[in-house]
């Protein structure tokens, strides 16, 4: 049986100031409770006798195959997270007790299995989940324990909950967003359990990570909105169906049938999000609206739940875990809050999840296989939303990874994409182009969520000048080896910017944006938006643009990815030496 990777943070803690000396190593033995084994350990990681320890030697050691380690190398220990993060990575000078203090090295065959396990317990960062999970446990059981008990006995509260408001909900379909998420999906689930509804997908394609979760929680996925009956085609009654909105609230982020439908504002009758309201919204009647500044939808239905007092399936619980999960990034994004570490721990119970960060992992690591896979067209779009400020338009797609290498290895492919999708935007519906319409900038952020830290890929020089604005002192350099600058004001090796500890679209890059705009930010372009109704409408002639309309016409979707050929454009941009875009 193989043993568990080592944690990513420790890894990280461990290499930050090269190989462990014998001292370093003393230190953390004592501190363990190992005094006196230095020698024993040194014996097995330092053969040469340089009297240094490389930490992916420690690491393997630990981490290595069970039936690889010998009696020699059984060891462990569990305090290493205060000892490492404070000694090796901020004061190395106070690692540095005599040898002669220590006694003398035991025989190498003391060292047990179990020594190992602690050892490794030791040196273990813990996650903030692990650590939230710990903090709530006695009371989340608790409350679990009362909740599953007052299930289908509600107290007065939960009476007045159940007759005065969920009958306002009951029956109606559920739907969350296009560009579908997890909570989206989970949160119309939930959503449906409780106010006995239908739950409805946005979208019939959906990403990895909710297929993973849906198997996990041993669910099917919810049809897709337009093939329930009393949807967009009326029921047998012959009525359309009463809609509750679920994780949007902008017109749109919604379906495409419900966006469309005329009737639209008379059939929506409730709202569950955790965004701001969009000043697109609106009703022709009060609607019931549950709108919470917490780190995911799915926590807002997992408490209404509990005000209700309903029963809760454990397939409910186990979707609503993971999609919480999925939207604070494992309870570590910025949004995540003390209702959000509230739910996850009592949901874990509820659920019967014994391992919720083997869940978060699995989900992540799901979503990045299936991110990959998608191609760089998907890439680009799969999660991209628009903002305005100051009359600048900005795109921003926000791709979540465990491992950022598969998608900087077609950097070149993204940046190509990030361009073209800055014009496509100018496309009406009836076909017409409208360069108002196009955005000024685009962005695609890479955060890998299992270190919690983003870069930032710039294709333009007019995303380079707002970009150094809104993260200033962030190290630039290439998205690639051996990649082509994308134009004349930017060089190759400002195509990839490390804009560090932070992953939310919502709560930190957008601001970040949004603060250098309105500091009277200026480049050597102007908004799209000012640009005359008589220049607007004149379609570029560019070969740029040719190119890129002759791409799309000729791009097919293999049941797995969009399948482009970027040659032509690619020469298109070379021989140009500016694009389009930056002609404007």
């Amino acid at each position: 049986m193989t043993a568990a990777a080592p944690p990513d943070r420790l890894a990280d803690v461990l290499r930050q100031r090269g190989d462990i000396s014998r001292e370093q190593l003393d230190h953390l033995l004592i501190a363990a409770g190992f005094r006196g084994h230095t020698e024993a350990v040194l014996a097995t990681l330092d053969p040469g006798g340089r009297g240094r320890v490389d930490p992916d030697a420690l690491l393997d050691w630990l981490y290595a195959p069970a039936g690889k380690i010998s009696a020699t190398s059984n060891f462990q220990s569990r305090q290493l997270r205060d000892v490492t993060a404070n000694s090796l990575t901020s004061n190395p000078n106070v690692l540095s007790p005599r040898l002669s203090e220590v006694g003398a090295s035991p025989r190498l065959s003391a060292y047990g299995a179990e020594h190992v396990e602690r050892m490794k317990q030791f040196m273990e960062v813990p996650s903030t989940l692990r650590e939230t999970i710990d903090e709530y446990n006695q009371m989340a059981q608790m409350l679990a324990d009362d909740f599953l008990s007052r299930g289908k006995n509600p107290q007065a509260e939960a009476f007045i909950e159940q007759v005065c408001v969920e009958k306002i909900l009951e029956g109606c379909l559920f739907v969350g967003h296009i560009k579908t998420d997890l909570d989206s999906v989970a949160g119309a689930i939930g959503a449906a359990c409780l106010w006995r509804g239908v739950a409805t997908r946005a979208e019939r394609e959906f990403n990895g990570e909710i297929a993973y979760a849906l198997k996990f929680a041993g669910m099917d996925p919810p049809p897709f909105f337009d093939d329930v009956l009393g949807a967009v085609t009326p029921d047998a009654s012959g009525k359309l169906l009463n809609v509750c909105l679920v994780d949007h609230n902008e017109e749109k982020q919604m379906t495409s049938a419900l966006r469309k439908d005329p009737q639209r504002s008379k059939r929506i009758c409730g709202l569950i999000d955790h965004h701001c309201l969009s000043e697109s919204f609106s009703s022709e009647k009060p609607v019931f609206m549950d709108i919470r500044p917490w780190g995911s939808m799915s926590t807002i239905v997992a408490h209404s739940f509990i005000r209700s007092n309903r029963p809760m399936p454990k397939h409910v619980a186990r979707i609503l875990l993971a999609a919480i999960l999925s939207d604070t990034l494992n309870l570590q994004s910025v949004t995540a809050t003390t209702a959000d570490q509230m739910m996850v721990t009592l949901l874990s119970i509820v659920g019967d999840v014994d391992d919720v960060e083997a869940l978060a992992h699995g989900m992540f690591r799901a979503k990045t296989e299936w991110i990959v896979n998608l191609g760089a067209y998907e890439m680009t779009r799969g999660d991209q939303k628009d903002f305005t400020c100051c009359g600048w338009k900005i795109g921003i797609a926000v791709l979540e990874v465990t491992d950022s290498a598969p998608v900087l290895s077609v950097a070149d492919q993204l940046l190509l994409e990030l361009r073209i999708l800055k014009i496509e935007k100018g496309r009406q519906v009836d076909g017409a182009h409208d360069r108002r319409k196009e955005l000024d900038f685009s962005y695609l952020f890479v955060v890998d969520v299992a270190q919690q830290k983003s870069v930032l890929l710039i294709c333009g020089g007019r995303e380079l000048a707002l970009a150094n604005a809104a993260f200033p002192g962030c190290a630039l350099r290439m998205a690639k080896p051996g990649l082509q600058a994308p134009g004349e004001i930017i060089n190759a090796d400002q195509t990839l910017l490390d804009v560090g500890p932070i992953v939310s679209r919502k709560a930190q890059f957008v601001p970040a944006f949004f603060q250098a705009l309105s500091d009277d930010f200026k480049c050597h372009k102007h908004p799209m938006s000012e640009l005359s109704e008589e220049m607007a409408k004149q379609e570029p002639e560019d070969e740029v643009f040719k190119a890129m309309r002759q791409m799309s016409q000729m791009s097919y979707h293999d049941s797995v990815q969009v399948v482009r050929d970027y040659t032509e454009i690619t020469k298109a941009f070379e021989r140009k030496g500016t694009t389009g875009m930056d002609d404007v």
